[in-house]
């Protein structure tokens, strides 16, 4: 039996980011890249990844602690939330899976690997901008391709999922404009100044020992930076407002993503406003309509269902894991993905 296993992986400037990797039990042929969201971390998902490891979907999964998040924090507290731009996120998501990558290439013997990306909340939201995003954005140039030409070159990603997707604030969670507004002036002239945002732990799920465990985990720190929090509001305004028509497609992105996605999101979320994340999901397969990938797109919604679905009590959160392997598992069964 193979057991979790730490470790670090190295960004293009440097930056060591904490890893995690859960191996399938057997046949670990398809992977698994997950990204976590705001005030979270890898290592709090509970039983998600053991589960999607083992069988009957034997899924490796692989994460990391995004920058200025969880074990990639040294004891420096001002390192806390230290992002940087969307830019420098969706180039830390590209680094990992070139990182994983590579190192499916150097291990697989046998088999054609499948890879997927999954990210929840913020972390679902920034998969959503990675994928839609041109990927001549993150070439690695840097790279020395005479000593490898495959070093820092994708898999091809098979599915995107996304659980509870920062696409919009509900409506009674909205920001005060004013207060945005003023934050985005400050950030421009002190970008890197941190700005604790609480978040309530009773939105986060039904069970009050989850809520309870997300309170006392320091590692979710609630801390983020003018940029890095004017980032997120960005990220989210521009999915909301392609999923409802008012916003164009900007340089450098996609009208729509390059493989099938699957949604997952439940009606009771406080967190994150699940009509606008059905909206995007809406735009996204009508933009494909017709094709394979299109039909092969779901929307899942869970009744009720807070947050942190993986971990929602009363069955949901195990059907919850059920749903996203079924889906990977099916896909990887029979389909082909498309190059980012």
């Amino acid at each position: 039996m193979a057991f979790p296993a730490d470790g670090t992986f190295t960004t293009r400037d440097g930056t060591k980011l904490y890893t995690k990797t859960w191996p399938a039990q057997a046949a670990p042929n398809v992977r698994l890249i997950f990204i976590h969201g705001f005030s979270d971390h890898i290592n709090a998902y509970y039983d998600l990844f053991p589960t999607l490891s083992s069988p009957p979907y034997n899924i490796t999964v692989h994460g990391f602690d995004q920058r200025g998040w969880g074990r990639s924090v040294s004891a420096d507290k001002s390192l806390r939330g230290q992002t940087g731009d969307t830019h420098q996120v969706l180039c830390d998501i590209h680094d990992f899976i070139c990182h994983v990558s590579d190192s499916i290439r150097s291990t697989t013997t046998a088999g054609n690997p499948k890879l997927f990306l999954m990210g929840h909340s913020m972390g679902g939201a920034e998969s959503l901008m990675y994928l839609l995003s041109d990927p001549n954005t993150f070439t690695l140039s840097s790279l020395d391709a005479k000593k490898n030409p495959d070093a820092g070159v994708p898999l091809p990603i098979q599915g995107l999922l996304v659980e509870a997707p920062h696409v919009g604030f509900p409506p009674a969670s909205q920001p005060n404009s004013l207060v945005v507004v003023a934050g985005r002036l400050a950030g421009k002239l002190l970008p890197n100044r941190q700005m604790v945002q609480k978040l309530d732990s009773s939105y986060m799920c039904r069970d009050p020992k989850v809520c309870k465990d997300w309170e006392d985990d320091e590692l979710c720190h609630d801390t983020g930076t003018l940029r890095g929090l004017s980032g997120l509001l960005d990220r989210a305004g521009y999915l909301s407002g392609y999923g409802a028509g008012t916003t164009k497609v900007q340089a450098a992105m996609r009208e729509t993503l390059p493989c099938p996605v699957w949604f997952g999101h439940g009606t009771g979320d406080k967190v994150c406003d699940f009509d606008a994340g059905k909206r995007l999901y809406n735009r996204l397969v009508e933009n494909r309509k017709g094709d394979a990938m299109a039909e092969q797109s779901r929307f899942v919604s869970y009744e009720g269902g807070y947050h942190k679905l993986h971990a929602e009590p009363d069955g949901m959160g195990e059907q919850f894991v059920k749903d996203v392997g079924n889906w990977i598992s099916g896909i990887a069964g029979g389909s082909a993905g498309s190059k980012i």
